[in-house]
């Protein structure tokens, strides 16, 4: 795997920037956790999608869709957190961390067959 210096940078600013976003969109007490917890889980797929590239050019394609599939999943996920006004916070991480683990199972899965 090859790390893009410039892409991945892109790709943090991106994330944080979006945290910010839902940071200042949140409708619960729990803001910081928000703030964070999106630029996390919103940055991993992204900094894989962008960032990170893969010698076998079939492997790196099915890498970078599964990794903005999740993105916009992530996404998706932390603004419906966002809007809701009350929730809870084992939930909101429970809930983000399987999600991003089961990307990184599968992601990881299609970058050992380097095919």
């Amino acid at each position: 795997m090859k790390v893009n210096a410039l892409y991945s940078i892109i790709a943090v600013a991106i994330a944080a920037l979006i945290a910010y976003g839902i940071y200042s969109f949140c409708r619960s007490e729990n803001e910081l956790l928000m703030a964070i917890g999106s630029f996390l889980f919103i940055g991993f797929p992204l900094f894989l999608a962008m960032g990170v590239s893969s010698p076998a050019k079939r492997s790196s394609a099915n890498m970078k869709v599964l990794a903005v599939v999740f993105f916009l999943l992530m996404l998706a996920l932390n603004i419906l957190f966002a809007c809701l006004s009350h929730f809870s916070t084992p939930l909101y991480i429970i809930t983000n961390g399987i999600a991003v683990l089961v990307f990184f199972i599968i992601y990881h899965s299609i970058y050992s067959t380097k095919q």
